[in-house]
């Protein structure tokens, strides 16, 4: 891993660490724990058409209104590269395999005790555990970082949520400069189900 990835995930672990501690120490604050399955949808703008791919893992919710949750999900993206790209063949499918770690900030603004509505917003990180694109002048990094946003409702100890994720991390060509400003965006249905409520 290259130091600037390195310097990345620090940062994100030491957010989530600060997050964590400034939440616990408001009063009276609520914790949830629970699993979730997800689809996506995923592209790189300008370049590959957005395919379904796949997301599950678990999640953790602490505060009332205002709360903090992070996530550590296994993420697989699908999308299919563009006939118009030079140097690509046509139809060729991209699969990327991620653990991605959002760290969410959220706010309820119906909190009863069996129905939720939320928003919620932070940052998200990506990190590469495989793909299947072999042409060597085509790369991605191996750490993706980016924002989420999105809006939820809990009913009973189900979670239903939709999100939005922006990458900042480029996919480049190292020959040419086709893909320079193509970043990745993905768009999440989930339904999670609370184990402790």
């Amino acid at each position: 891993m290259k130091k600037n990835q390195i310097k990345v995930a620090l940062v994100a672990l030491v957010s989530m660490i600060v997050l964590n501690v400034s939440t616990i120490g408001t009063a009276n604050a609520q914790f949830s724990l629970g699993l979730k399955v997800a689809g996506n949808a995923a592209n790189y703008i300008k370049l590959t058409e957005r395919n379904f791919g796949l997301e599950a893992g678990v999640f953790m919710r602490l505060g009332q209104n205002f709360f903090f949750q992070p996530e550590v999900n296994y993420v697989l993206k699908s999308s299919t590269l563009k006939d118009a790209v030079e140097e690509i063949s046509s139809n060729v499918r991209l699969k990327q395999h991620y653990i991605a770690v959002p760290a969410l900030l959220g706010y309820h603004f119906i909190n009863n005790e069996n129905f939720k509505f939320r928003l919620t917003l932070g940052p998200r990180f990506d990190f590469k555990i495989a793909d299947n694109f072999q042409d060597s002048n085509w790369k991605t990094g191996v750490v993706q970082w980016g924002a989420q946003v999105g809006a939820g409702i809990d009913f009973w100890r189900f979670a239903l949520d939709f999100n939005y994720c922006f990458s900042v991390d480029k996919f480049q060509n190292t020959s040419t400069a086709v893909s320079n400003n193509q970043y990745q965006n993905m768009f999440i249905l989930s339904l999670g189900f609370k184990i402790v409520k």
